[in-house]
């Protein structure tokens, strides 16, 4: 079997269909499964358990445009693929797989594409499902059998590990010393964004805190990370704290933010890709949430790891708040540093002594 995925163009829910592409795999163990997607996802997937090649939709490049989309249909074609599974949702997922005369094509029943697909499949009510859950739905739908319910797990192999060491030795050394993650931005939209002087203060008092609790370490830190165009927001918090951070916002591929990721004890983070993708890794995280919903998209298996604040409004799903903020300005300082605190301790680095033992990845 020669299987077609597309996948999610958003980082964040990338990570959470790999449990569905785990099931995918496991129902066809010895089948081919090329996943489609945007550079930065394909990046991100490369390598992975189950994943065979990667098949790059340069949406900004040479494939824009119609005929940049006709040409893209034709490589499609010339795989010759059996089966396509459209994790995403977007008509245009089905057009590119029906017009490359792919014989099954598989996808929820959305977006007006019913008739492009050979098999359209219910699709559940996605504001009750953990969107990990929705995805793994879609694949009970084509082989009639369940798999678990399981956390995303992504894999850094120890090369890229040890190339995102030399380009940033001062994340990777000393070995010993204790790395805080931030991640203060969102892509998309502001009302997902916590206060950048908290992020600021919550990284000073980590430092202190962790600095009088923990011995045989000698030096804690924190390390800013983010996407392009948050270097501004990364220096700003910067400039606030009393301990210098490490600001790596806008300098780091998606494969070496994995390997950043991967040196911290902990990531203090508003509800983003790399939230996700750190909980994949197997790093805690505080992951402050305001007008999403932790029910449906907070970080697998780490429901203590999320800070939220009361309020009657939220979620409201909206890019911007149009009143207050008030689900992000009742979110205290002393909430998140106490469950980062409290992630940092249940971790399995953490030793009874009352020091870290090594670090994840």
């Amino acid at each position: 079997m020669n299987i077609l995925v597309r996948v999610p163009n958003w980082i964040g829910d990338a990570v959470m269909c790999l449990p569905a592409l785990t099931d995918l795999r496991n129902h066809h163990p010895h089948g081919k499964v090329t996943v489609l997607a945007r550079p930065v996802i394909g990046d991100l997937l490369r390598g992975q358990p189950g994943v065979d090649e990667v098949m790059m939709y340069f949406h900004q490049g040479e494939h824009k445009g119609l005929f940049g989309l006709w040409h893209l249909i034709h490589l499609v074609k010339k795989k010759q693929f059996d089966c396509a599974v459209l994790f995403q949702n977007a008509f245009e997922a089905a057009l590119i797989a029906w017009m490359a005369g792919i014989p099954s094509r598989i996808g929820y029943a959305t977006d007006g594409r019913r008739w492009l697909l050979s098999e359209a499949v219910l699709r559940p009510d996605r504001a009750t499902l953990h969107h990990t859950v929705y995805y793994q739905e879609l694949v009970k739908g084509i082989v009639q059998s369940y798999g678990k319910d399981r956390s995303p797990q992504l894999f850094l192999s120890p090369g890229v590990k040890n190339a995102c060491a030399r380009q940033f030795p001062e994340v990777f050394f000393p070995s010993e010393d204790l790395i805080i993650g931030m991640n203060p931005g969102s892509v998309y939209g502001s009302a997902k964004r916590w206060i950048p002087e908290r992020f600021a203060e919550v990284g000073d008092r980590l430092v202190e805190r962790l600095t009088k609790e923990l011995t045989g370490t000698p030096f804690v830190r924190c390390v800013l990370i983010g996407g392009k165009g948050e270097e501004a927001l990364a220096q700003d918090i910067a400039g606030r704290m009393r301990h210098e951070p490490i600001v790596l916002s806008g300098r780091t591929t998606i494969q070496e933010l994995m390997g950043v990721l991967t040196r911290c004890s902990v990531l203090v983070t508003n509800d983003t890709g790399p939230m996700h993708v750190a909980q994949a890794l197997g790093i805690p995280v505080a992951a402050i949430f305001g007008s999403t919903d932790p029910s449906t998209t907070s970080p697998h298996g780490q429901s203590g790891g999320v800070v939220t604040a009361s309020v009657r409004c939220a979620p409201c799903l909206l890019r911007a708040c149009p009143i207050d903020h008030r689900c992000m300005t009742q979110v205290s300082v002393e909430q998140v540093v106490d469950v980062a605190l409290s992630q940092i301790r249940m971790s399995k680095n953490y030793g009874n002594e009352g020091r870290i033992k090594g670090h994840a990845g």
